[in-house]
């Protein structure tokens, strides 16, 4: 799922209203009702899990889906049909964001298990991306001294920068996640490549 950017996707609703979280459950039942994996979450988490702090939810999206997910929500803020602003952030343990030896990318197949290039580039990805808060961890959670990664949160307040933040943070986010294990010689990465139109932009491109 990594090798896809599929990882833990976090949304925090800032307003402190649950109901802004049950709306969003509520659009990802009737837009992702082919995600089986998040819709089977969302229903349980709706049933079993309760409310600690500021109401939030999280859900395993890759690349493309987060971004749609993010944009429908800051749009659903515009409007005022959520109460107020929600934070979107992910799991440290994530694509593009995180070197550990021993688990996640342990036995890469490029031998990078423990190289931390990636998880600081994915921290400078983000900041140039216009993210609202970018942070590098070294450790923690058990960790300490065994593992270098990243974290992002972007706003969904409903304006139009907010919209461009979050397309351009969660886009790049994730598909550097993709780049990531296709450099390392992952064919489901490559395969993920071709699907979602992941490509570089040549230096002719950017100068026209």
């Amino acid at each position: 799922m990594f090798a896809r950017a599929i990882g833990p996707f976090r949304w925090v609703a800032l307003s402190g209203n649950v109901e802004d979280i049950r709306k969003i459950d509520e659009y990802i039942l009737e837009f992702f009702h082919d995600n089986d994996i998040a819709v089977n979450w969302i229903q349980l988490a709706n049933q079993y899990v309760p409310v600690e702090g500021l109401p939030a939810r999280i859900g395993w999206f890759g690349h493309g889906d987060r971004t749609k997910l993010a944009l429908a929500v800051n749009e659903m803020v515009r409007s005022g049909e959520l109460s107020g602003p929600v934070a979107f952030s992910r799991d440290h343990l994530d694509a593009g964001a995180m070197a550990h030896p021993n688990i996640m990318t342990e036995n890469m197949k490029d031998g990078s298990d423990a190289i931390a290039d990636w998880p600081l580039l994915n921290a400078m990805l983000n900041c140039s991306s216009m993210a609202d808060l970018v942070a590098i961890h070294s450790g923690g959670g058990g960790y300490s001294g065994y593992m270098t990664s990243a974290g992002v949160t972007v706003v969904a307040d409903g304006t139009e920068d907010a919209a461009l933040r979050l397309k351009t943070t969660l886009d790049n986010d994730t598909g550097l996640g993709v780049l990531r294990y296709a450099d390392a010689g992952y064919e489901e990465s490559l395969d993920e490549v071709q699907q979602k139109g992941i490509r570089r932009i040549d230096t002719e491109e950017r100068v026209h």
